[in-house]
């Protein structure tokens, strides 16, 4: 008496979907819940509400407890005074850094200073990131090269740069090349190390497969180095961006014409705190743009890499 071997349709199709599932392929995000989205809700949901009332709430609390002098009233968290004994002359408040700022809106000699302060740092940025980019490039491409001239760039970025700054006004004077010089030489360094690594990092096997496809030297740097070295770019030009602010403001503190670090030294000198504040604010604000003019090219440039992967150095 034979056995029954036969199987159904339906218990064949069973088990080989069943073998099948291991190497299955994971459901696709369906993109038209986003582009389908009207653009306000997209807008809404980039600039994620909840984290900026949070942000609004905080920076609240902060005047608040600034402008009612509550943080100079023997607040100290775990038994450590943050403002010990700091006479009110020397508090400062925001309101009154906040008169300050409208008196200056229309004071020409203010925006004079301002346009000095801004020509410094942006000339610093661009020359200090542009040699940077190139040498952290060539030293990234070229071991030997980068074997010879590491010990001497080691040594001179170990120099405190601002003992630099005496050294420079003598040579260039006290307009603002000196203050361009010393913006470069800081902004410089910040650029070359993290290229140098990203270059020296590639994926070689990348570099092989476009070899093996017939990508040319220029095409291999187009497609395989500058995509990965982008990233690491962009966190340095953002950080370069604030230090090149930070050089020249302290080149202006020691010696200057004319500049918003002139402009601040001038009013600590005369006990105006809050004055002081207020430039302080405004040179903050000017880091922040900018950080953003940096973010939205950083944006444009890897649109293809991950968000989350995108501006985790300096973000707003």
């Amino acid at each position: 008496m034979k056995s029954s071997d036969t199987t159904s349709p339906d218990e064949s199709n069973s088990e080989t979907s069943n073998l099948e599932e291991p190497n299955a392929q994971p459901e696709r995000f369906d993109m038209s819940v986003i582009t389908d989205m009207p653009k306000w809700q997209r807008v809404l949901k980039a600039m994620d509400l909840p984290v900026q009332f949070l942000r609004i709430g905080l920076l609240a609390l902060i005047i608040w407890a600034w402008e009612t002098r509550w943080i100079f009233k023997g607040w100290s968290p775990f038994g450590f005074e943050l403002f010990p004994e700091i006479i009110p002359l020397f508090q400062g408040i925001p309101s009154e850094a906040g008169e300050f700022l409208l008196d200056i809106w229309d004071d020409s000699l203010f925006w004079s200073d301002f346009w000095v302060t801004l020509q410094e740092a942006l000339l610093g940025f661009v020359l200090g990131s542009g040699l940077g980019f190139i040498v952290g490039l060539l030293l990234g491409s070229f071991k030997k090269v980068a074997k010879v001239l590491s010990p001497f760039l080691i040594f001179t970025n170990a120099v405190p740069k601002i003992a630099l700054a005496p050294i420079l006004i003598l040579w260039y004077g006290v307009d603002i090349a000196s203050k361009v010089a010393l913006a470069t030489i800081i902004v410089f360094f910040i650029v070359q190390i993290p290229v140098q690594a990203a270059v020296s990092g590639v994926d070689p096997d990348l570099d092989v497969v476009a070899t093996s496809m017939g990508a040319t030297q220029a095409q291999k740097f187009r497609f395989v180095v500058i995509p990965g070295i982008l990233g690491p770019l962009f966190g340095a030009l953002r950080l370069s961006a604030i230090y090149s602010i930070l050089a020249v403001v302290l080149g202006e503190f020691i010696v200057s014409k004319r500049g918003l670090g002139q402009l601040l030294l001038s009013e600590t000198n005369n006990f105006g705190m809050s004055n002081a504040i207020a430039l302080i604010t405004i040179l903050a604000g000017l880091a922040l743009a900018f950080n953003a003019i940096i973010g939205m090219m950083e944006r444009r440039f890897l649109k293809w890499q991950d968000t989350e992967a995108r501006g985790k150095v300096v973000s707003l």
